[in-house]
């Protein structure tokens, strides 16, 4: 799933099961980058802390390896027979409205 917005995006790999599983993720907000591994881009590590998914919402988490803060947050609503997410992408106290596509 790529997100986009103006100042953020995010890259989230998810796997095809019943329940939101996140693989790996890279995201940039402002100045920072993160990355769940060195193969997904540089960036300060993060880690999921929680994924969920319920209805037409996808949220999820993305918390620093000692599990002690949310450093970016993604909230996301499916926009139906598109295949379209909206939503907003946070990380250091900045918000960025996004629109992801999963492909």
């Amino acid at each position: 799933m790529m997100c986009e917005g103006e100042g953020g995006e995010a890259i989230v790999n998810l796997a095809t099961l019943s329940v939101v599983q996140v693989i790996g993720a890279y995201a940039e907000i402002g100045d920072a980058s993160y990355s769940t591994g060195p193969e997904r881009g540089d960036g300060t590590p993060f880690v999921v802390g929680q994924a969920f998914g319920e209805g037409d919402a996808m949220m999820i988490d993305f918390v620093d390896p000692n599990f002690e803060d949310i450093l970016v947050g993604l909230r996301l609503t499916w926009k139906g027979d598109e295949d379209v997410w909206t939503g907003t992408l946070t990380g250091g106290g900045t918000s960025v409205d996004v629109t992801c596509t999963s492909g």
